[in-house]
């Protein structure tokens, strides 16, 4: 049954007339087709204009699960909802039987053809996901999946290469369990509408709903947002995800704290919409369009944020965060989101001025900038970083995060694939007030 995965992928991204190649929004890589690098969209659209759809690998895999008629919903899922390093996430578990890692890495292997294979980088963050399409004379497992310099392709897993331990790992595979089919699949059915259906983005993290109740026709059920866009006034799980994405990206409401995932789109939520509009450049009018959602999604396929314990630099923000919250604490203040974003441009701060960890957070006499310190306070051998308190306590840890890898970026390092190595140490700066 599952085979039907391998086949629909096969035949809508390798065996059609359109060409594809690898995409993904948050930046630009080269590859060997096209104009020579990758498009922005993994979503299946033609962003640069080369003649070749974006698709990354988890919208490749969501594709040939769509097209089996499983209930994936309408948006493309990311690998971090599968799976986070070598923990299977509660969806994964729910719709899929898992294969450990250790069957799935043998050769002459037990796994199946359409079975989902999952990857681990062994030197950073990255992930990867692709379909199986068996074992090749040798006992060598070969899969299809969308990588970065070939696009949709098939692969040869060869043992000890770059997909056996050189650069990524096997952490084990997932099998769809049979309840999980609601459709017939595209090939051999009239089912093209099923392969016809626009790719919608998803905000970040959005699980594709359960199964629907047997008399209802997994399609056709009734939605109040069949486009995708949602406004105030909406109802439901699409407005829960939402704000979900928004407190996951460091936006609650008015006064910052954290949205109820209630699934009713009030002021709340679309202040904290507008929000995120207004910090992205995009027009402000508190609707969740494809364009706002778009933006949403693009966290799935970045680094991991400062504050999740993936992050590279992660130990860094937990001490930044615990100074800050002391801090909160002599002032006779609750930590709240504020705090948290306080703590995130501090680590920033922090590791741009060679620390290597946060001792203590102290404010200026009239608390308009905020220190990081390294070391015991009264001493000359201190180390210490400043941030401005108004715009830090409003920065995002998603943002934080983009300049940590950004600045990491100029500092000769690769955003994704390497450890962490920390910069060059300088001379403390003089710190007034303190």
């Amino acid at each position: 049954m599952s085979r039907d995965i391998y086949t629909e992928a096969y035949e809508h991204f390798l065996n059609s007339n359109r060409k594809y190649e690898y995409g993904r929004p948050d930046m630009t890589l080269s590859n060997k087709g096209g104009n020579l690098h990758t498009d922005s969209s993994r979503t299946e659209q033609d962003n640069d204009h080369d003649g070749r759809y974006g698709v990354d690998c988890s919208s490749f895999v969501w594709r040939g699960l769509k097209n089996a008629g499983y209930n994936v919903g309408n948006a493309p899922f990311g690998t971090h909802d599968l799976f986070e390093g070598s923990t299977v996430k509660p969806y994964a578990k729910q719709h899929f039987d898992v294969v450990p890692a250790a069957e799935a890495h043998k050769q002459h292997g037990s796994l199946q053809p359409g079975d989902v294979l999952l990857f681990r980088d062994k030197h950073g963050s990255g992930q990867h996901v692709g379909i199986v399409k068996g074992y090749d004379k040798d006992g060598h497992l070969q899969f299809i999946g969308s990588q970065v310099s070939t696009g949709p392709a098939e692969v040869t897993v060869s043992p000890d290469g770059y997909w056996d331990g050189k650069r990524f790992e096997i952490v084990g595979a997932l099998r769809a369990k049979p309840e999980f089919r609601v459709n017939a699949p595209v090939h051999g059915q009239d089912s093209t509408k099923v392969a016809e259906q626009p790719v919608i983005v998803k905000p970040e993290h959005r699980q594709p709903k359960p199964a629907p109740a047997a008399h209802a026709h997994p399609e056709t059920a009734p939605s109040a947002h069949t486009d995708g866009t949602l406004r105030k006034g909406a109802h439901g799980r699409d407005v829960s995800d939402l704000q979900h994405s928004l407190n996951r990206l460091g936006y609650g409401d008015e006064k910052g704290h954290a949205l109820k995932t209630d699934g009713s789109y009030g002021q709340h939520t679309m202040a904290a919409v507008e929000k995120f509009q207004h910090d992205r450049g995009l027009p402000v009018d508190g609707i969740a369009g494809p364009k706002t959602l778009e933006a949403m999604h693009r966290q799935t396929a970045a680094p991991p944020r400062l504050d999740t314990d993936t992050h590279p630099d992660h130990a860094l923000y937990q001490q930044a965060r615990h100074a800050v919250h002391r801090l909160d604490s002599e002032h006779q203040r609750a930590p709240d989101q504020h705090s948290d974003n306080l703590a995130a441009a501090l680590t920033v701060a922090a590791r741009r001025e060679g620390m290597n960890r946060v001792d203590h957070a102290v404010l200026n006499p009239d608390a308009s900038r905020t220190f990081a310190v390294q070391g015991d306070f009264n001493s000359p051998l201190k180390r210490v970083a400043e941030v401005e308190t108004q715009q830090a306590v409003a920065t995002p840890i998603e943002k934080s995060s983009e300049a940590w890898q950004q600045m990491m970026s100029k500092q000769g390092q690769a955003a994704q694939g390497q450890e962490l190595q920390p910069p060059l140490q300088r001379p403390a700066t003089p710190t007034p007030g303190m």
